[in-house]
Protein backbone atom coordinates (compact mmCIF):
# COMPACT_ATOMS: atom_id res chain seq x y z
CA UNK A 1 0.00 0.00 0.00
CA UNK A 2 1.50 3.11 -0.93
CA UNK A 3 1.65 5.94 1.77
CA UNK A 4 1.67 9.81 1.01
CA UNK A 5 3.64 12.06 3.45
CA UNK A 6 1.59 15.70 3.66
CA UNK A 7 5.21 16.72 4.69
CA UNK A 8 7.36 19.31 2.38
CA UNK A 9 10.32 18.91 2.15
CA UNK A 10 12.29 22.25 1.37
CA UNK A 11 16.12 22.45 0.19
CA UNK A 12 17.37 26.13 -0.85
CA UNK A 13 20.34 28.01 -1.24
CA UNK A 14 20.60 31.53 -2.28
CA UNK A 15 19.29 30.84 -5.56
CA UNK A 16 17.98 27.41 -6.57
CA UNK A 17 15.48 25.60 -4.37
CA UNK A 18 13.06 22.24 -4.63
CA UNK A 19 10.02 21.25 -2.80
CA UNK A 20 9.95 17.28 -2.32
CA UNK A 21 7.64 15.14 -1.36
CA UNK A 22 7.92 11.58 0.09
CA UNK A 23 6.20 8.47 -1.01
CA UNK A 24 7.15 5.21 -0.10
CA UNK A 25 10.01 6.44 1.82
CA UNK A 26 11.72 7.60 -1.72
CA UNK A 27 11.79 11.41 -2.15
CA UNK A 28 10.34 13.43 -5.40
CA UNK A 29 11.27 16.81 -6.59
CA UNK A 30 7.49 18.35 -6.96
CA UNK A 31 8.38 22.48 -7.68
CA UNK A 32 11.79 23.96 -8.20
CA UNK A 33 13.09 27.75 -8.46
CA UNK A 34 16.06 29.27 -9.36
CA UNK A 35 16.95 33.33 -9.11
CA UNK A 36 17.42 33.24 -12.76
CA UNK A 37 13.83 32.86 -13.27
CA UNK A 38 12.88 34.05 -9.89
CA UNK A 39 11.55 37.55 -8.97
CA UNK A 40 10.36 40.89 -10.93
CA UNK A 41 13.28 43.23 -10.88
CA UNK A 42 12.80 46.44 -13.06
CA UNK A 43 15.44 47.45 -15.29
CA UNK A 44 13.89 50.11 -16.75
CA UNK A 45 15.75 53.17 -15.41
CA UNK A 46 13.58 55.47 -16.61
CA UNK A 47 10.87 54.60 -13.85
CA UNK A 48 12.57 56.17 -11.35
CA UNK A 49 12.30 54.70 -7.68
CA UNK A 50 13.56 51.40 -9.30
CA UNK A 51 17.42 52.56 -10.13
CA UNK A 52 17.65 54.55 -6.58
CA UNK A 53 20.19 52.00 -4.38
CA UNK A 54 21.80 52.51 -1.20
CA UNK A 55 25.35 53.87 -1.99
CA UNK A 56 26.92 50.55 -0.81
CA UNK A 57 24.14 47.98 -1.70
CA UNK A 58 24.67 44.75 -2.66
CA UNK A 59 22.89 43.19 -5.66
CA UNK A 60 24.00 39.90 -5.39
CA UNK A 61 22.43 40.24 -1.62
CA UNK A 62 18.83 41.72 -2.96
CA UNK A 63 18.90 38.79 -5.25
CA UNK A 64 18.85 36.21 -2.65
CA UNK A 65 17.00 38.51 -0.19
CA UNK A 66 14.25 38.47 -3.23
CA UNK A 67 14.69 34.85 -4.33
CA UNK A 68 14.13 33.81 -0.24
CA UNK A 69 10.40 36.06 -0.47
CA UNK A 70 9.58 33.88 -3.69
CA UNK A 71 10.13 30.87 -1.92
CA UNK A 72 8.56 32.49 1.28
CA UNK A 73 5.59 33.41 -0.84
CA UNK A 74 5.51 30.29 -2.42
CA UNK A 75 5.29 28.17 1.01
CA UNK A 76 2.62 30.78 2.04
CA UNK A 77 0.27 30.02 -0.70
CA UNK A 78 0.74 25.75 -0.21
CA UNK A 79 -2.59 24.08 -0.20
CA UNK A 80 -3.80 23.10 3.37
CA UNK A 81 -4.71 19.72 2.35
CA UNK A 82 -1.08 19.18 0.98
CA UNK A 83 0.82 20.48 3.28
CA UNK A 84 0.21 19.98 6.79
CA UNK A 85 3.96 20.16 7.78
CA UNK A 86 7.38 21.64 6.52
CA UNK A 87 10.84 20.86 7.10
CA UNK A 88 12.97 23.45 5.84
CA UNK A 89 16.73 23.00 4.85
CA UNK A 90 19.20 26.00 3.67
CA UNK A 91 22.21 27.45 5.07
CA UNK A 92 21.89 29.93 7.77
CA UNK A 93 21.33 32.83 6.29
CA UNK A 94 18.74 31.68 3.87
CA UNK A 95 16.93 29.52 6.35
CA UNK A 96 16.84 32.98 8.06
CA UNK A 97 15.37 34.64 5.49
CA UNK A 98 13.13 32.68 4.07
CA UNK A 99 11.56 31.73 7.93
CA UNK A 100 11.42 35.89 8.45
CA UNK A 101 8.84 35.91 5.47
CA UNK A 102 6.79 33.06 6.44
CA UNK A 103 3.24 33.89 7.19
CA UNK A 104 2.22 32.77 10.83
CA UNK A 105 0.05 29.73 9.35
CA UNK A 106 3.03 28.51 7.49
CA UNK A 107 5.75 29.27 10.16
CA UNK A 108 3.83 26.93 12.37
CA UNK A 109 3.53 24.36 9.98
CA UNK A 110 7.24 24.31 9.89
CA UNK A 111 8.70 21.06 11.99
CA UNK A 112 12.59 21.19 11.12
CA UNK A 113 15.07 23.71 10.08
CA UNK A 114 18.47 22.30 9.08
CA UNK A 115 20.92 24.50 8.70
CA UNK A 116 23.08 22.50 5.70
CA UNK A 117 22.68 23.41 1.60
CA UNK A 118 21.18 20.22 0.14
CA UNK A 119 19.99 21.93 -2.93
CA UNK A 120 22.98 19.82 -4.89
CA UNK A 121 21.99 16.41 -3.49
CA UNK A 122 19.62 14.02 -5.65
CA UNK A 123 16.55 13.00 -4.62
CA UNK A 124 17.42 9.49 -4.51
CA UNK A 125 20.72 10.04 -1.51
CA UNK A 126 18.54 13.35 -0.03
CA UNK A 127 16.67 10.92 2.37
CA UNK A 128 19.47 10.16 4.87
CA UNK A 129 19.92 14.18 5.30
CA UNK A 130 16.52 13.92 6.69
CA UNK A 131 16.52 11.02 8.93
CA UNK A 132 16.02 12.00 12.31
Amino acid sequence: MSTHDTTWYVVADGGKARILSRHDDHFHTIHTFSAEGAGDIDDDASRGAHQLKAPHSDPKAEIKEEFARVVADYLNLAPESEVQAIVLAAPGHVLHDIRERLNKLTAAKLTRSLSKDLTNISDHAIAEHFEE
